[in-house]
């Protein structure tokens, strides 16, 4: 008996091919590359009649006609505004070596106009004066350096390129405009340097009544990290970004203060804290709504339920030498930063906050008793 296999019908039309998408693409590509005119690579063998004329009529291109095609493709991308690619086939066509210079100051001219809008004010002002350097008489490379004189503030330089201009073309309105534009860009420079001196004037005023007031505070310490010690040039409440200022109308200083949770990891910064105010009442409105890292609904950490300390540390000293010192919470700032003990670091105060009772509070509180008797315990021992 014949098999299934031998019954089989034969399929009746055409078969679907075996061969994939890639390997097809792929087969196009080879045979593309025997086609001369789709070739990315030129053989270098002289067997191909077609090969050998396209070789031939590259070869033949004159270096000008080259920088000609090179130029017009330059001019449509800037016509679309494409500058940067403009730019690219200005560079192009200037590689060319061939005599016209009338070419080559229109190309470089035109690469300046592309890099103007660009903003590449440096490379204006270079093609300006490779094309001023080939033809002194080219009124568009004075016209488009002068523009970029101006944006760079050389005022002078701009008069002097469109007094040029003008001997050349006397009738452009667009160099009058010119000339005006650069009397305009003077008295506006001069006006904001004005300004800038007026503001700078007004700044050392203000530093130098801080640094009086802060003088007159005799009681006042201040300590230094050590990067900030590095910083010469500055007082030492100002060196870091946020910095005591003088309320003039108070004569009252203003402080930037950080308030610590050392529970939560946590902590608050005040901007100005007037030295008049005692703790409490910045507490009252710092702890005014639960923070958000607090039970909310039975917090640990209100105006009334807290009591604050300082860590005091010996002028360069390190954090083993560090003793916690209680203070009450009524007392005004001003007291406080004026107490023999504290030392104000890097120009902002600060001070910890902790629950009045809480397991955390007794356990940080013998920490800092220990490591104070550790440090008795050592200097009795050296004094021996």
């Amino acid at each position: 008996m014949a098999s299934n296999e031998d019954t089989q019908p034969a399929a009746i039309g055409p078969q679907p091919s075996q061969v994939t998408d890639t390997e097809r693409l792929q087969k196009l590509n080879t045979d593309l590359e025997n086609i001369p005119l789709f070739m990315t690579h030129l053989p270098t063998d002289d067997t191909n009649p077609a090969v050998e004329a396209l070789k031939s009529l590259i070869s033949e291109e004159a270096p000008e006609d080259m920088a000609q095609k090179f130029k017009t493709e330059g001019n449509t991308s800037f016509h679309r505004k494409r500058y940067d690619h403009a730019v690219t086939h200005y560079t192009h066509a200037l590689s060319f070596d061939h005599d016209n210079n009338k070419l080559k100051v229109s190309l470089y001219t035109n690469r300046a106009a592309a890099n103007l809008e660009l903003h590449n004010y440096a490379r204006v002002l270079e093609d300006c004066k490779s094309a001023l350097q080939i033809n002194s008489n080219t009124p568009k490379a004075l016209f488009r350096a002068a523009r970029a004189c101006i944006m760079v503030g050389k005022f002078d330089e701009a008069d002097e390129c469109c007094e040029w201009a003008l001997r050349l073309d006397p009738e452009s309105k667009e160099l009058r405009k010119m000339q005006d534009d650069v009397k305009e860009a003077r008295r506006a420079l001069e006006v904001r340097e004005k300004e800038q001196e007026k503001r700078e004037n007004a700044r050392l005023e203000k530093r130098e009544m801080v640094q009086q007031a802060v003088a007159i505070r005799s009681g006042l310490t201040f300590d230094l990290s050590p990067d900030n010690m590095k910083k010469r040039d500055l007082y030492a409440w100002e060196v870091s970004e946020h910095c005591v200022e003088l309320d003039r109308e108070s004569a009252h200083l203003l402080w930037p203060v950080v308030f610590l949770y050392p529970e939560s990891k946590e902590s608050d910064f005040v901007q100005q804290f007037d030295e008049a105010a005692s703790l409490y009442d910045m507490l009252a409105t710092v702890l005014a709504q639960p923070p958000p890292w607090d039970n909310q609904q039975r917090p640990a950490y209100t105006v009334d339920s807290v009591d604050t300390y300082f860590l005091a540390r010996p002028l360069g000293g390190m954090e083993k030498d560090e003793r916690l010192v209680k203070v009450k919470s009524t007392m005004r700032l001003a007291t406080i930063l004026e107490n023999p003990k504290y030392n104000i670091l890097d120009g902002i105060p600060s001070f910890l906050v902790l629950p009045k009772s809480s397991p955390f509070t007794d356990q940080f509180i013998e920490h800092y008793r220990q490591q104070r008797l550790a440090n008795d315990s050592a200097i009795t021992k050296s004094d021996k």
